[in-house]
C-alpha cells in the first residue's frame, strides 16, 4: 500500500476544487475506507487474505461506501456516496503504483474475475521518497482551497 501521507495527500488534492466541506471530508475519508476494512479484515479479525479483496475491488468498494453513507444524513446520501467512492476509488488508482512483487495491487473486477493489476513504480519499502510530492500536493490543495472557498 502507499502510505497514509500519500493517499491523504492525494485526497486533498483530489477534492480541493469541491465549494462543499462535507463533500470534501468524505473524499478524504473514502480514500482511507479500502485499507481500514482490508487491515482490520487481515489484522484485527485475523482473516486470511483473500477475505481482504474485495476492499480493493470495483464491486466492493461501491458496497463498502454504500454502507458507509448510510451514516450520513439522509438528504445528503447520494453526494455522500459519489464522495466516498471517488475517494476509493482514488486509494484503488494510487495503489496500483506500487510494487506488489507481482501479484498485483488491486483486483478490480472482484467477484466476476481474480485478475490483479499493479504498474510496480514505487517500491512499498521506499514510501520515503514520495514524501516531497506529498507535500507539494498539500500546498497545492490549500492554495486551491484558499482561493475558491471563501473563509468560514
Amino acid at each position: 500500500m502507499a502510505d497514509l501521507l500519500t493517499h491523504y495527500a492525494s485526497a486533498r488534492l483530489a477534492s480541493a476544487g469541491l465549494r462543499s466541506r462535507d463533500s470534501a471530508a468524505f473524499v478524504v475519508l473514502g480514500t482511507f475506507l479500502p485499507d481500514l476494512v482490508s487491515k482490520g479484515l487481515y489484522w484485527v479479525m485475523q482473516a486470511p487474505s483473500d477475505f481482504d479483496d474485495p476492499a480493493h475491488s470495483i464491486a466492493g468498494l461501491a458496497l463498502l461506501c454504500y454502507l458507509a453513507s448510510l451514516f450520513t444524513p439522509e438528504t445528503g446520501r447520494p453526494a455522500a456516496f459519489g464522495a466516498f467512492y471517488a475517494g476509493a476509488l482514488l486509494h484503488v488508482f494510487v495503489d496500483l503504483f506500487k510494487d506488489n512483487l507481482g501479484t498485483g495491487s488491486a483486483r478490480l473486477l472482484l467477484p466476476f474475475s481474480t485478475w490483479s493489476l499493479e504498474f510496480g513504480w514505487i517500491d512499498p519499502e521506499n514510501v520515503v521518497l514520495l514524501i516531497p510530492f506529498a507535500l507539494l500536493a498539500l500546498g497545492l490543495a490549500r492554495f486551491i482551497e484558499r482561493r475558491r472557498r471563501p473563509s468560514a
